[in-house]
């Protein structure tokens, strides 16, 4: 049997696609596994931005509620066993390297008749076989990529299917204009079965969504943002009014309240289906919902914020936010920044460098990272003051010693860059 070590580094070594797409060899692993992902009821939830923080309340609403939630959700950013979570403790080490050591035995079968089983397949067999013994009322389940041949979608009947913000990401992979992006991620929609739509979409997106829901005869629910009063919106958080119910929601900025929106009518469809979430649930749920990197704040004075922003539309929420955040006089923006080759670094770089009074460009231990030089150069001519920095660590330390006690320090551009310094700034904060 493999140890927690040697499972993590099996699945984290198998390549992340194949040249042909499709869930044949997704179907044929789970029957060889038993089909468990047919013993469990699931909110199916896909989407460009916001899917992660949907998935993360909506679990834990119902955990509030009383129920026994599994949660799956990727990527992760500490640790790889925050994938595969039950009311919000991860698996085991031991029964990961135990599960891992059992698919591995399927999946060398399986190649040595040509179907090769890639990361996120094991990834997703391993939280299937999980949940299907913990003796689970609901499965809170994320999209990896997509949604018409991502990994999760061999699941037959979810209870709720939900599509958070759409917009251009992975788009070698899904499609280069919305609409495609948009079909694809409707690819989780199962005849009959209701589906929760994020409040705004865009135009051509919406349209996709409409129609695949009518061909699927699925009821559409689209959130009323008139049900939903705004008393306070920041960094730190959320305090809106739901249906005259007050709400606090523990993730910062504007674009949370939709998702949670989108969170709130899930709810009500399972209330629908005669699930019992009493509003007490609701509120209590949401208030202790916690997620790392997404505009989670790690210290103050200065104010330090981590976010996985990585594309285009979340960087336009997470600069709306930074726009939004009032600092004394004087304070400064200051943001250390690392990317990936496949995100439009100009796009980001044009809409992020106005609004920073200085940017580190740092590199991540990526193989598909952006080198912090070439990065700079792209960020120059649009922000006053940019550096490099090819050590993580070091650019840390020069940003806390460039930055008073009146500033904002964003730290941003990737979940794998938030990955990397996540320990950095917690370790700061504890001194």
């Amino acid at each position: 049997m493999l140890d927690w070590r040697q499972a993590e580094a099996y699945v984290q070594g198998r390549d992340r696609f194949v040249k042909k797409p499709g869930l044949a060899r997704m179907r044929q692993l789970m029957h060889r596994l038993g089909d468990p992902q047919d013993r469990l009821r699931c909110i199916h939830i896909a989407g460009t931005n916001g899917k992660g923080s949907t998935t993360v309340m909506t679990a834990g609403i119902l955990q509030a509620a009383g129920y026994r939630v599994g949660m799956n959700i990727s990527p992760y950013v500490l640790e790889f066993r925050e994938r595969f979570q039950v009311n919000g403790q991860m698996i085991s080490r031991q029964e990961l390297a135990q599960l891992v050591t059992e698919i591995k035995r399927v999946c060398d079968e399986m190649e040595a008749a040509g179907d090769y089983v890639t990361a996120f397949e094991i990834t997703t067999a391993v939280a299937f076989c999980w949940f299907a013994r913990q003796d689970l009322d609901f499965v809170c389940l994320e999209v990896g990529l997509g949604g018409r041949f991502d990994a999760t979608n061999v699941i037959k009947e979810p209870l709720c299917c939900a599509i958070t913000s759409i917009s251009l990401d992975h788009t070698k992979i899904l499609g280069d204009t919305v609409e495609q992006i948009a079909a694809e991620k409707c690819g989780i929609l199962k005849l009959g079965r209701p589906v929760v739509c994020y409040p705004d979409q865009p135009a051509e997106a919406l349209q996709t969504i409409c129609a695949q829901a009518a061909a699927q005869d699925c009821p559409l629910v689209l959130p009323d943002m008139a049900d939903i009063q705004v008393h306070k919106s920041d960094l730190l958080g959320n305090d809106i009014a739901y249906r005259g119910q007050q709400l606090r929601i523990p993730f910062g900025g504007a674009h949370q309240i939709k998702n949670a929106a989108v969170v709130l009518a899930v709810i009500e469809q399972l209330r629908q289906q005669d699930f019992e979430i009493p509003p007490a649930a609701v509120q209590q749920g949401l208030a202790a919902a916690r997620f790392p990197a997404r505009l989670e704040v790690l210290g103050q004075k200065p104010l330090v914020v981590l976010d996985g922003a990585h594309n285009l539309s979340g960087a336009q929420a997470l600069c709306r936010a930074v726009e939004a955040a009032q600092l004394p006089p004087g304070g400064r923006r200051i943001a250390v920044m690392g990317m990936l080759n496949d995100k439009d670094a100009a796009g980001i770089a044009a809409l992020a460098g106005p609004l920073f009074d200085e940017i580190l460009l740092v590199d991540i231990h990526n193989s598909r990272a952006v080198n912090s030089d070439q990065l700079a150069a792209v960020f120059a001519g649009h922000c006053r003051q940019v550096s490099s920095w090819h050590q993580l660590d070091r650019a840390v330390q020069a940003a806390f010693e460039r930055s008073g006690a009146d500033d904002l320090l964003v730290f941003c551009g990737s979940l794998y860059l938030a990955s990397e310094v996540r320990s950095l700034l917690v370790a700061r904060q504890k001194k």
